[in-house]
């Protein structure tokens, strides 16, 4: 007569087996190349490659060594993720699952739902990023004019379905923002902002610029505009406007390397200066108006 005992090691050996069999055997391609389709929903430029992509329990998948890429060129490095679905909502009509990545020293948790299928499809994403240093991310280096360095937060939203139709919003804010300059402009080699938020919504095929306000101890102001992304990023166009007030220490400077005219020196701390900034990416041109 067989033992209760020996019933349950059976029971725990077969369970073993099927584990260790399904882990080994994970078809990670397949999670790879509908993560693809997923990021191609929202920018059919976009593309991850990973490590290691592996089951987990609780239910869910943990990637390492995940490189978020477009156009080939890559945007950022994501030490590692976890995605865990909610159970309960997995026969239902809308789908839903919690992420958590690790990036650039910081954090991006949130939650995505799915709601039908094939061509009706549509992805809702929302997504707290927390204490990530801009200066580790790929994207931010793409000008080599300019080095950026700060910590980032904020939120960030996407709605979309299969075809790349979809729209990206969110509110960001980096602290202790440094813009280091590798020619001076008018004499200035180095700017630091106490705080700089933007607000932005993006449909993939271009960038609104909302609103991106800085303010630091030697200047103040505000940018507003659009995009338009291109292949490779840095071919994007740029049509952005703004106003800066310069504080006394940086109207003091600027007084010594304007030429004459440019600027009312009178009303230069008060209203500031109007410029545009259109170009690329890569060979921004300023003008002041």
């Amino acid at each position: 007569m067989v033992s209760v005992k020996t019933i349950f090691a059976y029971l725990f050996y077969l369970l073993a087996a099927v584990a260790l069999f399904l882990y080994l055997l994970f078809p990670d391609q397949a999670v790879k190349a509908y993560m693809n389709a997923r990021l191609a929903a929202i920018d059919p430029m976009l593309g991850m490659t990973a490590q290691s992509i592996r089951p987990t329990l609780p239910p869910g998948l943990k990637m390492s060594g995940v490189d978020l890429n477009r156009d080939s060129a890559r945007l950022v490095r994501i030490t590692d993720a976890r995605m865990t679905p909610d159970l309960l909502t997995l026969f239902k009509d809308k789908i839903q699952s919690r992420f958590q990545a690790n990036l650039a020293d910081g954090t991006l948790q949130g939650r995505a739902s799915m709601t039908g299928a094939g061509p009706t499809e549509r992805l809702q994403i929302e997504a707290d990023l927390s204490r990530i240093r801009i200066e580790q991310i790929d994207a931010v280096n793409i000008n080599d004019r300019f080095s950026l360095s700060g910590i980032l937060d904020g939120r960030v939203a996407h709605t979309g379905g299969r075809s790349p139709a979809g729209a990206t919003s969110g509110l960001l804010t980096v602290s202790g923002l440094r813009i280091a300059l590798k020619t001076a402009f008018f004499g200035i080699n180095e700017l630091v902002m106490d705080g700089t938020d933007l607000d932005f919504s993006s449909n993939g095929r271009s960038l609104r610029i909302k609103a991106l306000t800085f303010n630091g101890p030697m200047v103040e102001g505000k940018i507003t505009g659009t995009i338009a992304l291109r292949h490779p990023l840095g071919q994007s166009r740029l049509n952005l406007s703004g106003n800066a007030k310069p504080r006394p220490e940086l109207v003091a400077r600027l007084q010594e390397t304007l030429p004459e005219g440019i600027v009312n020196s009178r009303t230069l701390g008060s209203r500031g200066m109007n410029f545009r900034v259109s170009g690329s990416i890569n060979k921004p041109d300023v003008s002041m108006r």
